[in-house]
């Protein structure tokens, strides 16, 4: 056994201490979030959360006339069957990035793209509690529930564990017929990404894939002289003229994003962009309007 001595063992526990300071203010503001889209769903009488997330599927020559849920199969011109097995408590396996290439915003007024993917992850694993789905971390041991310690745990998780910039450390088993969320912003290069993805989908056919990024990431709208500088390893890049690159660099990022989503649309998974000038409310109902039966089998993708 390694010897540990006490006082490294304090600091690393002091240490996860102050970075779960601020966990009940981003618990607040999740709730909040996930309380107005519940709300509105409510009062505009949308179908129940005991009818959503993939307790339905498009019916199919080889299945029973009998097993045709009519009355789901009414609210569109689309035939459902129920998935008895899905009936049971499923599983939600969320992943949130959580390294220096996500404390980034280019304007003060802006919140950092760490702050809204915490936020955005906890109100999603709210909304997925209330619809009866047992949430987890997917790169953690917490054990999966759907009580405020479960939020509580992924909440700690997320704020005291470090991420690489794809979900490709240590990742819990993914239980059969389970759901993945990955938040992050996902510039990472390419063809880790899309062996990153290859990796979950052989593992899981159902993900959402919500991607933050800052306005300015997306635009470049700076003038004269800057300096790209990488937060994972400090290495600093000088352009005399920003405005000598913008038309390249916006271009280098439309394909970028334009693969990404095609690979979620290779795999029938769910894309959403958020930029964080905007609200993270619209973002949260878009994407509880994807977990919808009718949505989910046509895996949409909003920018």
């Amino acid at each position: 056994m390694k010897n540990i001595k006490p006082l490294s063992f304090l600091n690393v526990r002091h240490k996860a201490e102050e970075s779960s300071a601020g966990l009940p203010g981003l618990i607040s503001v999740a709730e909040k979030a996930a309380t107005n889209i519940l709300s509105g769903e409510h009062h505009q009488h949308k179908p129940g959360m005991g009818e959503k997330f993939w307790q339905y599927r498009d019916y199919d020559i080889s299945d029973r006339p009998q097993d045709i849920d009519w009355r789901q199969s009414a609210k569109g011109d689309r035939l459902f069957v129920r998935e008895k097995e899905w009936q049971t408590t499923q599983t939600a396996l969320l992943w949130c990035q959580h390294n220096e290439n996500m404390n980034y915003h280019s304007q003060d007024k802006l919140p950092k793209k760490q702050e809204t993917a915490i936020i955005l992850t906890l109100a999603l694993g709210i909304l997925l509690t209330r619809a009866g789905e047992q949430i987890a971390p997917l790169d953690g041991a917490a054990l999966a529930g759907r009580s405020e310690l479960s939020l509580q745990k992924l909440g700690e998780h997320i704020l005291e564990d470090p991420t690489d910039s794809l979900p490709t450390g240590h990742l819990r088993k993914i239980p059969k017929r389970s759901s993945l969320f990955l938040i992050g912003d996902f510039l990472a290069p390419l063809e880790d990404i899309e062996a990153c993805f290859a990796r979950l989908a052989a593992a899981s056919e159902n993900a959402m894939v919500v991607q933050i990024l800052d306005p300015a990431e997306l635009t470049l709208p700076f003038s004269g002289r800057i300096i790209f500088e990488q937060s994972d390893n400090k290495a600093k890049y000088p352009v005399e003229n920003a405005e000598t690159i913008r038309t390249a660099y916006q271009e280098k990022l439309r394909r970028h994003l334009d693969a990404i989503k095609d690979l979620c649309h290779k795999y029938r998974w769910n894309w959403l962009l958020h930029t964080t000038d905007e609200d993270s409310r619209k973002t949260l109902f878009d994407a509880w309007m994807m977990m919808t039966p009718d949505s989910i089998h046509g895996r949409g993708e909003i920018l």
